[in-house]
Parts: C-alpha cells; structure tokens; sequence
C-alpha cells in the first residue's frame, strides 16, 4: 500500500507549492494514472513515491508519504531499491553505461546478484521484451524511444513490486507503444504496483484501474476505469486531456505537383553514423514553402538522423540537399534550417524563459521584441517567462524550445518530436504556431509520433524506412 496523506511540497527555490494538499491511495497490484497539463505536479508525485523526494530534491515538505506502513522521509532511497523500480521522463538522466547490456545489468550488479541469477534475469528480460535487436549496442546510438525501452528493461531485470513510470510512452512509434501495453499487462498479471504519468491515454485503457486528474499541483477529479470510459470524447477534450481511443494516420505520401522551387530538396540522400553503415539510402523528397509535412517511421529508422543531416550538424554518407534551388553544403545548411530537439536541454542556454526567447532575436531589430510577448502567450508560458529554463517540466522547456523556434528567421524548420511530452491543449497551442509559421511562408518538417498533432496540421507524411528501426 502507497499512501500520500495530505502532502504539499515547494522545491526549493520555487515561488510557490509545486503540490498542495495531495491525498492520495494505492493498493497492491493497482495500476493507477496520473494525468493532467504539463506542469501540474504529476512528476512531483512519483519523485514522492520513489523517494527522490526529499532526499535527492530538496525543499519543503509537509504531510505524511508511507510505503507498506514505512514512512518514506525515515529511510533513503537504496533502502527500497528492492522494491520501487522507476522510469523517469527524461532516460538519458538515468543512465550509467555505454552500451545497452552493461546497462541492463547494472542495476543488479549493484544489489550484488549472483552472476548466474542476474545472467538468467538479463536473458529473461530480453526475451519477455523482445529487445534482441538492441543487444550489445552502444546508447549513445539509440533513438529517443530506443533508449525508452533500455530504460524499462533495467529497471525490469530487478523485478520490483512498484513500477513508477513518468511518461514512458513519449518517444515511441505507435508499435512500439503497443509494446509496451503489452508489458504492462504482463506486469499487472503478476501483481506488480504500477503508477503512470502519461499525456498519451488510449494505450492504458484497459490497464489503468484508476485516472486521477491534477490541476496547479492539486487533485481535481479521480475517476475509476469503468468511468472514464463512459465520458464522451467532447467530454475528454474539455478537460485537456488526449483521445482514449488511438488516432490513426491517414494522411497523403504524395508529392504535390508545383511549378515553384521547393524550399528544400533531398535528391538520394544515404544517413548514418560517419564510421557506420547507412541507415537510410536513396531517399528523396521535396518540401515547399507554407507546407508543414510529417516525417514518420519507428524507432531508430533513423528520422532524428535525417533532420541533423538536413539542419547541417552531421554530413551525409552520400546524396545532395539543395535550399531553394541551391546545392548546400553541410556547413552553410545550419543558417538555413533550424531544428528544435527531441531533447529540450541541449537547446536552453540562458537563465530565464524570457530571454531564451530573447536571444533568437539577437540579430534582429529590438521593436521585434513584441513578438516574444505574444508567443509566451501562445504558448501558455507567461507566468514562467522568468523562470529558469531548467526549473521547468518537460513539457514547459519543450514549449519554451518551440517558441525560441518560431522567433528565428530561418527558411526552415524542423521539429523532432514537439508534443512528446504536452497535454492536448498545449498540443493545440502548438499546433496553431506551426500553422502561423506555414502562412509565414516557412517549409516545415514534423518527426512525430503523435498523430493526434500530425493529422491537425499536415497536408502529408514522408516514411522513412530504416535498416536498424526495432
């Protein structure tokens, strides 16, 4: 039993209580999803119930966290390591190898396993996970959603009776999602705790026992499974919150037929790590001005590859790109295309919001300034516009990312993953930012999994079909 009794809780250095009067209770075997607008406090329930709070993130804490009678500020972390295993938003923060086995067994090589024990329990997971494909790789080579799964693994390798699980379907490929509802059913057959922070819903129906909705850091609304099924899908997105029922594709591949020059053009282009065989080969296709198409594929097929070969940040194994007509090499191409990261954090330089979005208006005329003012509004990120950029949540830092984006005069735009981490009505703000940029005359690219965002706003999709996609 997890029992959250009347807890608030304020990070130190926060303005406010990031939760307010929290109660909350979990039986043994209950899966239970926390849901609700980035930055409402669903992360600061799991750092609760893992234990990062308040030994590994400071601040004040008030009410009562207990796990099986144990009050949880009365013990450290390691001492319920055998019990709570958790995936955490961002899976590169919890990583400590360079290559996947050493990852997967790391955890149990900690707890001191017996070799021939832990040998049986990494051929185990392998197998329960289907995750051959990703045997002996290094991570730093993985997609986004690959080091997704890796993440799980080690923490299923351990066995623990709590799964704490903070947006774990974030990155992956509609495939890949089903997956990993397959392993939650699998978890829950055997009796395991699972708590879920999660955006994405539809993959949880029938997993989920309870949903319980946050606002501002409290609790607004509890609903069992049986009722949440019966709200309409009018009544879902009233709420903000994403579809109970999976969206599907069914967008045009086709090239439209256009007398003027496309604002960029990839003529049989072959990606892949420079000293590694290709991932993609001969891939061809024009995007025009004002269009915004979408870039899908699985995991690893090797997308986010292609929008760093685009955007000038690695070259290509062989093939040409051309901007508006003009073959452009490598080096010139990162002043004619700009990437918003899958990863927030490698693109957040200064000390507020406010000036992050300042500095993508370092070349332009001060009376721009405005602009910035407008796109905290849109991006419903006013009331952080001072707020350090690394304070945020996921999806706060991933707007901010956007919105340094929208700022930037560049021909074009490419965004890997943009709503991986947002609610629907931050998705909706999203969306109607990548419809101004496209009457703006910018040529867009989306890598997405989202098909909620991509049937809101493309007109098509390229596929990318990928060597070593899992």
């Amino acid at each position: 039993m997890i029992e959250i009794d009347h807890v608030s809780f304020q990070y130190s250095g926060a303005e406010k209580e990031n939760l307010q009067d929290f109660t909350l209770q979990i039986s043994k075997g209950e899966c239970v999803v926390l849901t609700g607008e980035s930055g409402c406090g669903k992360t600061c329930v799991t750092r609760l119930i893992n234990t990062l709070i308040p030994h590994f993130y400071e601040g004040e804490l008030k009410g009562k966290i207990s796990i099986d009678g144990v009050d949880t500020t009365t013990i450290q972390p390691h001492d319920l390591s055998d019990k709570i295993g958790s995936v955490f938003q961002n899976p590169r923060s919890q990583f400590f190898s360079l290559d996947t086995d050493s990852e997967i067994v790391f955890g149990m090589e900690n707890k001191g396993i017996p070799y021939q024990t832990m040998l049986q329990r990494y051929q185990q997971t392998i197998q329960e996970l289907h995750i051959e494909k990703l045997q002996n790789r290094n991570l730093f080579d993985l997609s986004g959603g690959q080091k997704q799964t890796i993440a799980f693994a080690s923490v299923y390798a351990l066995n623990p009776d709590i799964f704490v699980l903070d947006e774990p379907s974030s990155n992956l490929d509609p495939d890949a999602i089903q997956e990993l509802r397959r392993l939650l059913l699998l978890i829950k057959a055997q009796g395991k705790t699972i708590i879920v922070s999660e955006h994405r819903l539809y993959f949880l129906n029938g997993i989920a026992d309870r949903i319980v909705l946050m606002e501002l850091g409290k609790m607004k609304k509890v609903w069992t499974a049986k009722e949440f099924q019966q709200l309409s899908s009018e009544q879902i997105k009233a709420l903000g919150l994403r579809s109970y029922t999976p969206t599907k594709l069914s967008l045009s591949e086709e090239t439209p037929q256009r007398n003027d020059v496309p604002a960029i053009e990839v003529n049989e282009l072959s990606i892949g790590y420079e000293k590694g065989e290709a991932i993609v080969e001969h891939l061809n296709f024009s995007v025009y001005c004002g269009e915004i198409v979408g870039i899908v594929g699985k995991n690893g097929c090797g997308k986010t590859t292609l929008a760093r070969t685009v955007c000038g940040l690695q070259k290509a194994l062989q093939g040409e790109i051309f901007f508006s007509g003009n073959k452009t090499p490598y080096k010139k191409r990162i002043k004619k295309a700009y990437l918003v990261m899958q990863d927030p954090d490698y693109q957040l330089f200064t000390d507020s919001v406010y000036q992050e979005l300042k500095l993508a208006l370092s070349d332009r005329k001060e009376r721009e300034e405005r602009m910035i003012d407008d796109i905290l509004d849109e991006l419903n990120l006013s009331i952080y516009k001072d707020r350090h950029p690394m304070s945020l949540s996921g999806g706060q830092k991933q707007r901010t990312a956007i919105g340094v984006a929208a700022l930037r005069d560049s021909e074009v735009i490419i965004f890997d993953e943009p709503t991986s981490g947002l609610d629907y009505k931050n998705m909706e703000s999203v969306a109607k930012i990548l419809r101004t940029l496209s009457q703006r005359g910018k040529a867009i690219l989306v890598i997405s999994h989202d098909n909620e965002l991509l049937m809101k706003v493309c007109t098509r999709i390229i596929r990318i079909e990928g060597r070593s996609s899992s």
